[in-house]
């Protein structure tokens, strides 16, 4: 039987999400359960994300514009796609290793450069491989299957994680991150030839600066991840050493969350195509926005955890909706020759407020002052509202006779 490229590609280049949701998803739990074990300081413990940002900083805008050159036998991407996830879950077989913080510090600094190297050209081939009409549909899968790592990182958290033990737990993390990679590409999925262009002397350019929409897009971006660092990386920090819910509890978040997102996953993965991206991205920032206001109305120590389950879901929800629109609508507001280098600066615009953020927050929380987290996280969502408002954008038909014309 022939294989079907159209049918498959979109579901096959999704699986390595998996890999990737899981190491960030483990961020905001066993990372930050293990950090803890040499260490009882919310700044400390920031300084684990905002390393894994910075690197995150550099590492990606250099591999989008290395990989956009890259004349390999398996493709453009798809060597920084493999060698980085395999390097990256062989890092983490070592984390039981750590004899002190800033051991521990090192590694999870040296994993997630490896992780970023994957990272960004995987983005950019989910929708190189894919039709030009299959963009949002593939981009809508891979965050869902991402959160399916969150998914399955919820349930190490929350259900093997044992302290006495880290090994056991981080093992089987790195397995299925290797796994998720190496079983698809280039096993599988190949790029497609088409995608290949002659190496060009790249020059640097600053020409995204006067692209009106690609700004608005990367200040929403800017926006969408201080506020999800507050409640997403310093989970820990906040909910347990602050408000003093068990680790489990924090531990099985990524499983709601996970949850709400496979929800919009499963229901608007042909939708997201449909509808036009300006208005589901301005519904997922007023809905974070409104989420964390129930938060901070009914958040206190000896809470139910149920009140923080309920948020995650919709934070989860809603998330993955904006998270979705923010690479779609790269694909169409940037020129498709300079695409793997956009996409390095749009995770600059991830990874930055992340290191910012992960320190502000992190202060915060050491001076007294949990409490001031949830109303910063609102304002920067409800500053991205704004700015979506304004964002110009074709939509679905227009779209379309595009693509036809083509």
């Amino acid at each position: 039987m022939k294989y079907n490229i159209r049918r498959w590609n979109p579901i096959l280049i999704s699986i390595p999400d998996i890999g990737i949701g899981m190491m960030w998803g483990s961020l905001g739990n066993v990372v930050a359960f293990f950090g803890y074990t040499f260490t009882n300081s919310a700044a400390d413990i920031a300084k684990i994300y905002s390393l894994a940002a910075i690197v995150g900083v550099f590492t990606q805008v250099i591999v989008g514009v290395l990989s956009d050159k890259t004349q390999h036998k398996w493709g453009k991407r798809s060597p920084w796609l493999v060698f980085g996830m395999v390097g990256a879950a062989l890092s983490v077989c070592l984390w039981p290793l750590a004899h002190s913080f800033t051991v521990f510090l090192i590694m999870t600094g040296v994993t997630c450069t490896l992780v970023n190297v994957a990272q960004c050209a995987y983005y950019t081939m989910v929708m190189e491989v894919v039709d030009a009409d299959q963009v949002g549909y593939s981009n809508t899968l891979a965050r869902t299957t991402s959160t399916v790592g969150g998914l399955c990182m919820g349930g190490l958290a929350g259900f093997l994680w044992n302290s006495q033990h880290p090994e056991v737990t981080f093992f089987a993390m790195a397995a299925l991150m290797a796994l998720s990679t190496v079983l698809i590409v280039p096993v599988i999925l190949k790029e497609r030839p088409e995608n290949y262009t002659k190496s060009e002397p790249y020059r640097l350019s600053f020409d995204f600066l006067k692209n009106k929409e690609v700004m608005k897009l990367f200040v929403i971006t800017f926006l969408f991840f201080a506020a999800r660092t507050g409640t997403g990386q310093m989970a820990t920090s906040l909910f347990v050493k602050n408000y003093h819910f068990s680790e489990h509890v924090v531990g099985r978040f990524s499983i709601f969350e996970s949850s709400a997102s496979l929800l919009f996953g499963f229901t608007a993965f042909k939708l997201i195509d449909v509808f036009n991206r300006k208005h589901i991205f301005t519904f997922s920032a007023i809905g974070l926005c409104l989420a964390n206001v129930y938060l901070v109305f009914f958040l206190h120590e000896g809470a139910s955890p149920w009140i923080l389950y309920a948020w995650t879901l919709a934070c989860g929800l809603f998330f993955i909706g904006g998270n979705v629109c923010m690479y779609t609508v790269l694909s169409m507001v940037v020129p498709k020759a300079k695409l793997g280098e956009y996409m390095g600066l749009l995770n600059l615009f991830i990874a930055l407020p992340q290191f910012i953020f992960s320190n502000v927050y992190g202060g915060i929380i050491d001076a007294g002052h949990a409490t001031w987290v949830l109303p910063l996280v609102i304002s920067c969502y409800f500053i991205a509202f704004l700015f979506t408002l304004t964002m110009k954008l074709k939509g679905p038909k227009e779209l379309a006779l595009e693509i036809k014309h083509d």
